[in-house]
């Protein structure tokens, strides 16, 4: 029984630790590309 608590746990924390990373590479993403938004609307603005 103490071995599926274990595994629960650690299954709990893998799962979080995917979803933390898929939100934070969608973050930079969006970051990335309103960066290069940015960018084209200096250079046209000029």
């Amino acid at each position: 029984m103490f071995y599926l608590f274990v595994i629960v746990i650690v299954l709990y924390i893998v799962g979080a630790s995917i979803y933390q990373a898929f939100l934070w590479f969608r973050k930079w993403q969006e970051k990335k590309r309103d960066e290069k938004f940015s960018m084209d609307n200096e250079e046209n603005k000029e």
